[in-house]
């Protein structure tokens, strides 16, 4: 009796997640009005900082532990306000519950100086939530000289962040040298390194390099690669022996002739899409189940297709993932707008059934992104994976630190 009693208790806190997580897509779609310098002040006196992030966006944790955020509008029915020196949450007048914020102080570690004398925060990206760090190791697109540019990205949009840069002094050694500095701190548990479309035989150099400088000192270290799909795939078995774990083509849309038109670039590059599902199929014979992933952003397509191509790949051992569309100014799809949340909250909620039906574990899952986006979120829900009524934050398993 008292099993059955424990199980209806866990499957009702199952619910209470389940519909916090649902609030958070709303949040997203309709934003939340609140008193700028009310918050802020508050923030600053319980942190004890000087300052704090974020200005007319607010990222926050719901009462039961779910990730959200949302844009500064007041027409909303969603609103945060300051009650007895606590953050609440309010539907129209109906209170949800009190929020929280991680505010931190920055690390030192990001201004951490180097043998060349550049930064920490210049070489690599730190997640302290994670525990993991990541390098743009470049910030081009080669796909800009022939107006091939997929047509919801950034990278080559001239806003002085993201111009075209490859780092010529962001040398391996010194990527590694980044890497075991946060190793040391215990904030190097996984390691991602991306960039912008560039040549084939480029890439394949530099991310060898890279693993083989860090490898030198860490052999346990824990990485992901997320590269273009080679023409050759026979060369996709050289980034698993240069140490990588995990390997990531991005595809963005499954539906063939939506891919052509918003990713001209891929598509007539390395072979087209097709080229990119087979180069998946053959990374998973190399790398294993889950160790493989591929990203398809929800909103550029119709829905069937959209869960086709993530069914298609998860049956294939491939981690598929969901992004949500959000235009970005300066882009060509700047001015559309990202479907409704019910949308999204259909796809993240069936692509968390697709996790489990394939047998998908959460170490798998967890290859190039940590358990905090939405939809791993759910996976941990519904797999019991929750402490009381609270889903904690995720952290990738620790690596040793040698002496």
């Amino acid at each position: 009796m008292a099993e059955v009693i424990e199980l209806k208790k866990k499957e009702a806190v199952k619910e209470l997640l389940l519909t916090e997580a649902r609030l958070s897509t709303y949040i997203v779609e309709k934003g939340i009005s609140f008193n700028k310098e009310e918050i802020t002040n508050l923030r600053l006196a319980k942190s004890g900082l000087s300052a704090v992030k974020g200005g007319d966006n607010l990222s926050f944790k719901l009462p039961h532990g779910i990730g959200a955020s949302g844009h500064f509008t007041r027409w909303t029915p969603y609103s945060v306000v300051v009650e007895d020196g606590e953050f609440v949450l309010y539907d129209d007048k109906t209170p949800i519950g009190e929020i929280t914020f991680t505010d931190r102080a920055p690390n030192p570690l990001l201004d951490a100086e180097l043998s060349d004398g550049q930064r920490f925060r210049n070489i690599l990206s730190l997640s302290e939530e994670a525990g993991s760090v990541s390098v743009g190791y470049s910030k081009e697109c080669a796909l800009k000289e022939t107006g091939e540019d997929c047509l919801f990205c950034i990278i080559n949009v001239g806003d002085g962040k993201y111009t075209e840069r490859l780092h010529p002094i962001l040398t391996p050694k010194i990527v590694a040298e980044a890497y075991g500095l946060a190793r040391k701190a215990g904030l190097a548990n996984h390691f991602k390194i991306s960039g912008g479309f560039v040549p084939e035989r480029r890439e394949l150099e530099y991310y060898l390099d890279v693993a083989e400088e860090i490898v030198k000192k860490y052999p346990d270290f824990y990485g992901a690669a997320v590269i273009g799909a080679p023409a050759d795939l026979t060369i996709l078995k050289k980034y698993k022996d240069a140490g990588y774990q995990n390997l990531s083509h991005n595809l963005e849309i499954w539906d063939k002739n939506i891919f052509a038109a918003i990713c001209p670039g891929k598509d007539k590059r390395n072979g087209g899409q097709q080229h990119w599902i087979k180069s998946l199929e053959a990374a998973v014979d190399i790398f294993g189940k889950g160790h493989v992933d591929s990203n398809i952003i929800a909103g550029l397509e119709p829905k069937s297709s959209l869960l086709e191509g993530l069914e298609y790949l998860a049956s294939k051992g491939i981690v598929a993932r969901s992004s949500r569309f959000r235009p970005i100014p300066g882009t060509p799809l700047e001015g559309y707008r990202s479907p409704t949340a019910d949308f999204h909250w259909e796809i993240v909620d069936k692509l968390s059934d697709i996790y489990i039906r394939y047998g998908f574990t959460l170490n798998q899952l967890t290859g190039k992104a940590a358990a905090n986006s939405l939809p791993l979120e759910l996976f941990r829900i519904k797999t019991g994976d929750f402490e009381g009524d609270k889903l904690t934050t995720w952290k990738y398993p620790a690596l040793k630190i040698p002496e």
